[in-house]
Protein backbone atom coordinates (compact mmCIF):
# COMPACT_ATOMS: atom_id res chain seq x y z
CA UNK A 1 0.00 0.00 0.00
CA UNK A 2 1.44 3.37 -0.78
CA UNK A 3 2.11 5.36 2.16
CA UNK A 4 2.77 9.06 2.28
CA UNK A 5 6.93 10.53 3.05
CA UNK A 6 6.86 11.70 6.33
CA UNK A 7 7.53 14.71 7.91
CA UNK A 8 9.81 13.57 10.00
CA UNK A 9 12.18 14.02 6.55
CA UNK A 10 12.26 17.99 7.31
CA UNK A 11 13.54 18.00 10.55
CA UNK A 12 16.24 17.10 12.82
CA UNK A 13 15.48 13.81 14.94
CA UNK A 14 15.97 13.94 18.94
CA UNK A 15 18.98 12.23 20.21
CA UNK A 16 17.27 8.69 21.61
CA UNK A 17 16.77 8.92 25.37
CA UNK A 18 19.64 7.69 27.35
CA UNK A 19 17.78 5.31 29.11
CA UNK A 20 15.23 2.99 27.61
CA UNK A 21 12.49 1.39 29.10
CA UNK A 22 13.09 2.92 32.22
CA UNK A 23 10.62 1.26 34.90
CA UNK A 24 8.20 3.46 35.97
CA UNK A 25 7.52 4.91 39.67
CA UNK A 26 5.18 2.57 41.31
CA UNK A 27 2.88 5.56 41.70
CA UNK A 28 2.37 5.94 37.56
CA UNK A 29 2.55 2.04 37.27
CA UNK A 30 -0.49 1.52 39.38
CA UNK A 31 -2.45 3.48 37.13
CA UNK A 32 -1.79 1.78 34.38
CA UNK A 33 -4.48 -1.23 32.75
CA UNK A 34 -3.15 -4.81 32.64
CA UNK A 35 -3.29 -7.38 30.26
CA UNK A 36 -4.07 -11.32 30.33
CA UNK A 37 -1.42 -13.98 29.85
CA UNK A 38 -0.97 -15.16 26.07
CA UNK A 39 -0.34 -18.48 26.13
CA UNK A 40 3.01 -19.11 28.50
CA UNK A 41 3.97 -15.37 28.48
CA UNK A 42 2.89 -12.98 31.04
CA UNK A 43 3.01 -8.89 30.16
CA UNK A 44 3.72 -6.34 32.62
CA UNK A 45 2.90 -2.67 31.84
CA UNK A 46 6.21 -0.39 31.55
CA UNK A 47 4.19 2.96 29.94
CA UNK A 48 0.99 3.97 29.46
CA UNK A 49 -1.40 6.66 29.57
CA UNK A 50 -5.39 5.60 30.92
CA UNK A 51 -6.83 9.69 29.71
CA UNK A 52 -8.48 9.04 33.06
CA UNK A 53 -8.56 13.05 33.75
CA UNK A 54 -11.56 14.90 34.63
CA UNK A 55 -13.02 16.75 31.53
CA UNK A 56 -11.13 19.40 29.20
CA UNK A 57 -8.36 18.92 31.92
CA UNK A 58 -4.52 18.53 30.92
CA UNK A 59 -3.14 15.91 28.46
CA UNK A 60 -0.32 14.65 30.61
CA UNK A 61 2.40 16.42 29.37
CA UNK A 62 5.02 14.26 30.51
CA UNK A 63 3.59 12.20 27.97
CA UNK A 64 3.12 13.72 24.65
CA UNK A 65 4.44 16.75 22.63
CA UNK A 66 2.71 18.21 19.54
CA UNK A 67 3.17 18.24 15.62
CA UNK A 68 2.32 21.62 14.55
CA UNK A 69 1.36 23.47 11.47
CA UNK A 70 0.42 22.64 7.82
CA UNK A 71 2.08 22.30 4.66
CA UNK A 72 0.63 19.03 3.69
CA UNK A 73 3.07 16.76 5.87
CA UNK A 74 4.63 15.42 2.51
CA UNK A 75 1.42 13.94 1.21
CA UNK A 76 -1.06 16.40 0.16
CA UNK A 77 -2.79 16.75 3.44
CA UNK A 78 -5.17 19.67 3.70
CA UNK A 79 -5.35 20.06 8.13
CA UNK A 80 -3.46 22.19 9.95
CA UNK A 81 -2.39 20.29 13.30
CA UNK A 82 -2.94 22.71 16.53
CA UNK A 83 -1.93 22.42 19.96
CA UNK A 84 -4.00 22.65 22.91
CA UNK A 85 -2.64 25.61 23.85
CA UNK A 86 -2.21 27.26 20.15
CA UNK A 87 -4.46 30.45 19.81
CA UNK A 88 -2.70 31.24 16.33
CA UNK A 89 -5.35 31.00 13.59
CA UNK A 90 -7.26 29.10 12.80
CA UNK A 91 -6.41 27.13 15.81
CA UNK A 92 -8.37 27.78 18.64
CA UNK A 93 -7.87 27.17 22.58
CA UNK A 94 -12.13 27.55 23.05
CA UNK A 95 -12.06 24.33 20.40
CA UNK A 96 -9.24 22.46 20.79
CA UNK A 97 -8.41 19.39 18.46
CA UNK A 98 -7.26 17.24 21.46
CA UNK A 99 -8.99 16.96 24.53
CA UNK A 100 -9.54 14.63 27.68
CA UNK A 101 -13.40 14.09 27.48
CA UNK A 102 -13.72 13.22 31.16
CA UNK A 103 -15.06 9.87 30.54
CA UNK A 104 -11.72 8.16 30.20
CA UNK A 105 -10.99 8.99 26.83
CA UNK A 106 -8.64 11.51 24.64
CA UNK A 107 -10.42 12.76 21.96
CA UNK A 108 -8.69 13.91 18.42
CA UNK A 109 -11.58 16.09 16.44
CA UNK A 110 -11.22 17.07 13.06
CA UNK A 111 -12.81 20.48 12.66
CA UNK A 112 -13.71 22.78 9.51
CA UNK A 113 -12.72 26.15 10.31
CA UNK A 114 -13.89 28.38 7.38
CA UNK A 115 -11.85 26.82 4.55
CA UNK A 116 -9.34 25.10 6.75
CA UNK A 117 -9.23 21.84 8.47
CA UNK A 118 -8.20 21.55 12.08
CA UNK A 119 -6.40 18.52 13.90
CA UNK A 120 -4.09 17.00 16.67
CA UNK A 121 -1.21 14.89 15.92
CA UNK A 122 0.52 13.79 19.81
CA UNK A 123 3.82 12.17 19.79
CA UNK A 124 6.15 11.01 22.50
CA UNK A 125 9.42 12.26 20.41
CA UNK A 126 11.89 13.37 23.33
CA UNK A 127 9.71 12.12 26.18
CA UNK A 128 9.69 8.04 25.84
CA UNK A 129 11.36 5.60 23.44
CA UNK A 130 10.78 2.10 22.29
CA UNK A 131 12.70 -0.85 20.40
CA UNK A 132 10.58 -3.80 21.65
CA UNK A 133 7.91 -4.98 23.59
CA UNK A 134 3.75 -4.75 22.50
CA UNK A 135 2.34 -1.40 22.13
CA UNK A 136 -1.56 -1.05 21.89
CA UNK A 137 -4.02 1.38 21.84
CA UNK A 138 -7.85 0.56 22.17
CA UNK A 139 -9.10 3.32 19.84
CA UNK A 140 -12.80 4.31 18.12
CA UNK A 141 -12.67 6.51 15.36
CA UNK A 142 -14.84 8.10 12.75
CA UNK A 143 -14.84 6.50 9.14
CA UNK A 144 -15.79 8.79 6.58
CA UNK A 145 -14.67 10.98 3.20
CA UNK A 146 -11.19 12.46 3.54
CA UNK A 147 -10.54 11.43 6.83
CA UNK A 148 -7.44 9.50 7.90
CA UNK A 149 -6.29 8.30 11.79
CA UNK A 150 -4.02 6.64 12.09
CA UNK A 151 -1.83 5.18 15.01
CA UNK A 152 2.21 4.28 14.19
CA UNK A 153 5.68 4.70 15.47
CA UNK A 154 8.64 6.46 13.87
CA UNK A 155 12.08 5.60 14.55
CA UNK A 156 14.55 8.67 16.23
CA UNK A 157 17.99 7.82 14.82
CA UNK A 158 19.89 11.17 14.60
CA UNK A 159 20.74 12.21 10.78
CA UNK A 160 18.97 9.00 9.68
CA UNK A 161 16.12 10.07 7.35
CA UNK A 162 12.90 8.59 6.39
CA UNK A 163 12.16 5.67 5.36
CA UNK A 164 15.60 4.38 6.51
CA UNK A 165 14.96 5.36 10.37
CA UNK A 166 11.90 3.19 9.79
CA UNK A 167 7.96 3.12 10.37
CA UNK A 168 5.49 0.78 12.09
CA UNK A 169 1.80 1.34 11.58
CA UNK A 170 -0.38 -0.26 14.22
CA UNK A 171 -3.71 1.58 13.13
CA UNK A 172 -4.18 3.23 9.73
CA UNK A 173 -7.68 3.43 8.53
CA UNK A 174 -8.57 5.69 5.54
CA UNK A 175 -12.14 5.22 3.75
CA UNK A 176 -13.13 3.20 0.33
CA UNK A 177 -14.52 6.10 -1.53
CA UNK A 178 -10.53 7.59 -1.41
CA UNK A 179 -8.53 7.62 -4.62
CA UNK A 180 -6.51 4.53 -3.24
CA UNK A 181 -9.73 2.61 -1.74
CA UNK A 182 -8.73 1.94 2.12
CA UNK A 183 -10.90 -0.88 4.56
CA UNK A 184 -13.59 1.85 5.60
CA UNK A 185 -15.03 1.12 8.37
CA UNK A 186 -14.85 -2.40 8.94
CA UNK A 187 -10.94 -2.90 8.92
CA UNK A 188 -7.83 -1.77 9.70
CA UNK A 189 -4.32 -1.80 7.67
CA UNK A 190 -0.91 -2.12 9.43
CA UNK A 191 2.28 -1.77 7.29
CA UNK A 192 6.21 -1.20 8.02
CA UNK A 193 7.96 1.30 6.13
CA UNK A 194 11.57 0.53 5.46
CA UNK A 195 14.78 1.80 3.38
CA UNK A 196 14.03 -0.54 0.03
CA UNK A 197 9.73 -0.99 0.47
CA UNK A 198 9.57 3.09 1.00
CA UNK A 199 6.17 4.70 0.73
CA UNK A 200 4.49 1.88 -0.56
CA UNK A 201 5.73 -0.45 2.68
CA UNK A 202 5.02 -3.73 3.39
CA UNK A 203 1.84 -4.68 5.15
CA UNK A 204 -1.64 -6.01 4.92
CA UNK A 205 -5.31 -5.25 5.52
CA UNK A 206 -7.62 -6.50 8.25
CA UNK A 207 -11.35 -7.13 8.11
CA UNK A 208 -13.21 -6.80 11.67
CA UNK A 209 -15.35 -10.26 11.81
CA UNK A 210 -19.33 -10.48 12.35
CA UNK A 211 -19.78 -7.29 10.90
CA UNK A 212 -17.61 -5.33 13.30
CA UNK A 213 -17.57 -1.48 12.89
CA UNK A 214 -14.35 1.24 13.84
CA UNK A 215 -16.53 3.78 14.34
CA UNK A 216 -19.54 2.30 16.67
CA UNK A 217 -16.87 0.21 19.11
CA UNK A 218 -13.63 0.21 20.64
CA UNK A 219 -11.07 -2.40 19.37
CA UNK A 220 -7.40 -2.91 19.90
CA UNK A 221 -5.02 -2.13 17.76
CA UNK A 222 -1.30 -4.02 18.24
CA UNK A 223 2.13 -5.02 17.57
CA UNK A 224 4.27 -7.41 19.43
CA UNK A 225 7.53 -6.69 18.78
CA UNK A 226 10.58 -8.36 19.00
CA UNK A 227 14.53 -9.48 17.50
CA UNK A 228 13.82 -9.56 14.10
CA UNK A 229 9.74 -9.61 14.03
CA UNK A 230 6.70 -7.81 14.27
CA UNK A 231 2.96 -9.41 14.83
CA UNK A 232 0.57 -6.85 14.08
CA UNK A 233 -3.24 -7.92 15.74
CA UNK A 234 -6.57 -6.19 16.39
CA UNK A 235 -8.49 -7.31 19.21
CA UNK A 236 -6.61 -10.40 20.07
CA UNK A 237 -2.67 -10.79 20.41
CA UNK A 238 -2.57 -14.75 20.22
CA UNK A 239 -4.44 -13.90 16.11
CA UNK A 240 -1.96 -11.94 14.51
CA UNK A 241 -3.65 -11.09 11.18
CA UNK A 242 -0.24 -9.83 9.86
CA UNK A 243 3.73 -10.97 10.78
CA UNK A 244 6.71 -9.59 9.54
CA UNK A 245 10.64 -10.52 9.81
CA UNK A 246 13.94 -9.21 8.49
CA UNK A 247 14.03 -12.19 6.16
CA UNK A 248 10.30 -10.44 4.30
CA UNK A 249 12.61 -7.64 3.05
CA UNK A 250 13.81 -7.36 -0.53
CA UNK A 251 17.59 -7.63 -0.95
CA UNK A 252 19.62 -4.77 -0.16
CA UNK A 253 17.03 -3.61 2.61
CA UNK A 254 17.82 -2.94 6.00
CA UNK A 255 15.49 -4.23 9.32
CA UNK A 256 15.95 -1.01 11.24
CA UNK A 257 13.78 -2.08 14.15
CA UNK A 258 15.46 -4.35 16.32
CA UNK A 259 18.32 -2.34 18.29
CA UNK A 260 18.02 -0.66 21.56
CA UNK A 261 20.33 1.95 19.86
CA UNK A 262 17.12 2.41 17.07
CA UNK A 263 14.69 3.58 19.14
CA UNK A 264 11.10 4.91 18.27
CA UNK A 265 8.45 6.88 19.13
CA UNK A 266 4.75 6.82 19.13
CA UNK A 267 2.28 9.18 17.45
CA UNK A 268 -1.60 8.82 16.89
CA UNK A 269 -3.30 11.63 14.70
CA UNK A 270 -6.09 12.28 11.97
CA UNK A 271 -5.19 13.61 9.24
CA UNK A 272 -7.55 14.92 6.45
CA UNK A 273 -7.18 14.06 2.87
CA UNK A 274 -4.10 13.88 1.09
CA UNK A 275 -2.46 10.30 -0.41
CA UNK A 276 -4.89 8.27 1.38
CA UNK A 277 -7.39 10.19 2.23
CA UNK A 278 -8.36 12.10 -0.45
CA UNK A 279 -11.14 13.31 -1.58
CA UNK A 280 -12.98 14.96 1.11
CA UNK A 281 -16.42 15.95 1.02
CA UNK A 282 -19.24 18.50 2.29
CA UNK A 283 -19.50 16.57 5.89
CA UNK A 284 -15.75 16.14 6.11
CA UNK A 285 -14.92 17.42 9.83
CA UNK A 286 -18.21 17.24 11.25
CA UNK A 287 -17.63 13.10 12.76
CA UNK A 288 -17.42 12.55 16.39
CA UNK A 289 -13.92 12.81 17.42
CA UNK A 290 -11.58 9.44 17.42
CA UNK A 291 -11.62 8.43 20.85
CA UNK A 292 -8.38 6.44 22.63
CA UNK A 293 -9.41 4.68 25.59
CA UNK A 294 -5.85 3.71 26.26
CA UNK A 295 -2.38 3.75 25.02
CA UNK A 296 0.24 0.65 26.40
CA UNK A 297 3.73 -1.08 26.64
CA UNK A 298 3.74 -4.00 28.12
CA UNK A 299 7.13 -6.10 28.65
CA UNK A 300 7.14 -10.09 28.37
CA UNK A 301 8.51 -12.20 30.34
CA UNK A 302 11.30 -14.06 29.62
CA UNK A 303 10.68 -17.02 27.77
CA UNK A 304 12.98 -20.38 27.90
CA UNK A 305 15.68 -20.36 24.85
CA UNK A 306 14.60 -22.81 21.94
CA UNK A 307 16.16 -26.26 21.25
CA UNK A 308 17.79 -26.38 17.91
CA UNK A 309 19.49 -29.29 15.78
CA UNK A 310 20.34 -30.06 12.00
CA UNK A 311 22.05 -32.43 9.86
CA UNK A 312 25.55 -31.25 7.89
CA UNK A 313 24.83 -30.46 4.07
CA UNK A 314 27.65 -31.72 1.65
CA UNK A 315 26.66 -29.91 -1.82
CA UNK A 316 28.68 -29.37 -5.33
CA UNK A 317 28.86 -25.74 -5.31
CA UNK A 318 26.13 -24.22 -7.21
CA UNK A 319 23.64 -27.26 -6.90
CA UNK A 320 20.19 -26.57 -6.09
CA UNK A 321 18.93 -29.93 -4.70
CA UNK A 322 20.90 -31.72 -2.00
CA UNK A 323 21.52 -28.25 -0.11
CA UNK A 324 18.92 -28.49 2.29
CA UNK A 325 18.87 -29.97 5.71
CA UNK A 326 16.05 -30.20 8.54
CA UNK A 327 15.97 -28.07 11.29
CA UNK A 328 14.22 -29.40 14.46
CA UNK A 329 12.98 -27.00 16.97
CA UNK A 330 12.06 -27.55 20.74
CA UNK A 331 10.38 -24.74 22.30
CA UNK A 332 7.76 -24.15 25.11
CA UNK A 333 3.98 -24.68 24.57
CA UNK A 334 2.03 -21.56 24.68
CA UNK A 335 5.66 -19.27 24.51
CA UNK A 336 4.33 -17.52 20.75
CA UNK A 337 6.37 -17.83 17.85
CA UNK A 338 10.34 -17.39 16.93
CA UNK A 339 12.23 -16.37 13.85
CA UNK A 340 15.19 -17.10 12.13
CA UNK A 341 18.48 -15.52 10.99
CA UNK A 342 21.11 -17.43 9.09
CA UNK A 343 24.24 -17.06 7.71
CA UNK A 344 27.72 -19.17 6.64
CA UNK A 345 31.29 -18.76 6.41
CA UNK A 346 31.13 -20.18 2.48
CA UNK A 347 32.49 -17.41 0.11
CA UNK A 348 29.90 -16.32 -2.35
CA UNK A 349 27.41 -18.50 -0.24
CA UNK A 350 23.75 -17.64 1.63
CA UNK A 351 21.14 -19.08 3.40
CA UNK A 352 17.69 -19.10 4.71
CA UNK A 353 15.27 -20.85 7.17
CA UNK A 354 11.68 -21.06 5.64
CA UNK A 355 8.79 -23.14 7.45
CA UNK A 356 4.73 -24.65 6.84
CA UNK A 357 3.71 -22.07 9.35
CA UNK A 358 0.66 -20.15 7.33
CA UNK A 359 0.90 -17.09 8.86
CA UNK A 360 5.15 -16.34 7.84
CA UNK A 361 6.93 -18.93 6.72
CA UNK A 362 9.90 -17.46 8.32
CA UNK A 363 9.22 -18.20 11.70
CA UNK A 364 7.13 -21.52 13.54
CA UNK A 365 4.68 -20.98 16.17
CA UNK A 366 4.67 -22.58 19.81
CA UNK A 367 1.34 -21.25 20.54
CA UNK A 368 -0.20 -24.75 20.86
CA UNK A 369 2.92 -26.73 20.60
CA UNK A 370 6.36 -27.51 21.85
CA UNK A 371 8.16 -29.09 18.68
CA UNK A 372 8.53 -27.71 15.12
CA UNK A 373 10.38 -27.90 11.78
CA UNK A 374 11.78 -25.53 9.80
CA UNK A 375 14.08 -26.07 6.55
CA UNK A 376 17.62 -24.57 6.11
CA UNK A 377 18.24 -23.74 2.48
CA UNK A 378 22.16 -22.96 1.29
CA UNK A 379 22.77 -21.25 -1.63
CA UNK A 380 26.31 -21.77 -3.14
CA UNK A 381 27.63 -20.28 -6.27
CA UNK A 382 28.70 -22.09 -9.42
CA UNK A 383 32.81 -22.55 -10.64
CA UNK A 384 32.51 -21.75 -14.05
CA UNK A 385 36.03 -21.21 -14.40
CA UNK A 386 39.17 -23.20 -14.53
CA UNK A 387 40.94 -24.01 -11.20
CA UNK A 388 37.25 -23.07 -9.07
CA UNK A 389 37.53 -19.62 -8.13
CA UNK A 390 35.09 -18.30 -9.91
CA UNK A 391 32.44 -19.35 -6.84
CA UNK A 392 31.83 -20.74 -3.88
CA UNK A 393 35.53 -22.16 -3.27
CA UNK A 394 35.33 -26.35 -2.14
CA UNK A 395 36.41 -26.61 0.89
CA UNK A 396 34.60 -26.88 4.59
CA UNK A 397 32.84 -24.87 6.30
CA UNK A 398 29.75 -23.53 9.10
CA UNK A 399 26.40 -22.69 9.07
CA UNK A 400 24.92 -20.75 12.07
CA UNK A 401 21.55 -20.59 12.56
CA UNK A 402 19.81 -18.22 15.34
CA UNK A 403 16.51 -18.18 16.79
CA UNK A 404 14.69 -15.03 18.64
CA UNK A 405 12.10 -15.67 20.40
CA UNK A 406 8.56 -13.41 21.57
CA UNK A 407 11.07 -11.80 24.56
CA UNK A 408 14.01 -11.30 22.74
CA UNK A 409 14.77 -7.28 21.95
CA UNK A 410 18.28 -7.27 20.35
CA UNK A 411 19.16 -9.11 16.53
CA UNK A 412 23.08 -9.05 18.37
CA UNK A 413 21.75 -11.43 20.61
CA UNK A 414 19.88 -14.47 19.53
CA UNK A 415 17.67 -16.71 22.26
CA UNK A 416 19.21 -19.73 20.87
CA UNK A 417 22.39 -20.93 18.61
CA UNK A 418 22.61 -23.77 16.67
CA UNK A 419 25.58 -24.29 13.99
CA UNK A 420 26.11 -27.55 11.61
CA UNK A 421 28.87 -28.31 8.95
CA UNK A 422 28.79 -27.56 5.22
CA UNK A 423 31.46 -29.02 2.82
CA UNK A 424 31.39 -27.64 -0.70
CA UNK A 425 32.25 -29.97 -3.71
Amino acid sequence: MIRHINPITRVTLLSVLGVLFSALPKSAAAQCGTTPATGSITWTTNWCDEFNGAANSAIDPTKWTYDTGGGGWGNNELETYCAPTSNTAPCNTSSPNEFIDGSGHLAIQVRLVGTTYTSARLKTQGLQSFHSGRIEASIQMPSHAGLWPAFWNLGSQTGVRWPTVGESDVMENWPTTSNIPGPGATGNCSTIHTKVTGGSGKGKCFTLPNGGRVDTAFHVYGEIWSANMIQFYVDDPTQPFFVVTASDLPSGDVWPFSSSADAFFLITNVAVGGTLGAPTDSLTGSQPPMLLDYVRQYLPSSVPPPQMTAGNITVTAGATSGNTTTLDVLGTNGSGRVTFSCSTNAPKASCGVTSSDPVNNHTVDFSSSSSATATVTVTTTANTQHGGHSGTTPGSYTVTVNAFTESSSDATKPSAMTSFNLTVN
